[in-house]
């Protein structure tokens, strides 16, 4: 095989390689970034809904409590 050939191929191949392995480089650096943001939007979405849950079984509390006030005072009522 001639060497000017191969020389001439590897001037070719070389820079392809190159520009391949970089660009797979920054799609994969890109996906990576991309789902380390979803995992960090999906985790503050379920901090604030845990929250919001919490908030809500607290009210729900309460407003037992206060339907169980009102039940008494009705049942007072209607036993005078």
């Amino acid at each position: 095989m001639d060497y000017a050939r191969l020389y001439g191929s590897l001037e070719i191949v070389a820079p392809l390689l190159a520009v391949v392995a970089v660009a797979l480089h920054r799609f994969r650096t890109g996906m990576q970034a991309s789902w380390r943001d979803e995992a960090e939007a999906y985790r503050s979405k379920v901090e604030r809904q845990s929250e919001e849950l919490a908030q809500l079984r607290s009210e729900v509390r309460q407003l037992r409590e206060e339907n169980a006030e009102l039940r008494d005072r009705i049942t007072e009522l209607l036993n005078r």
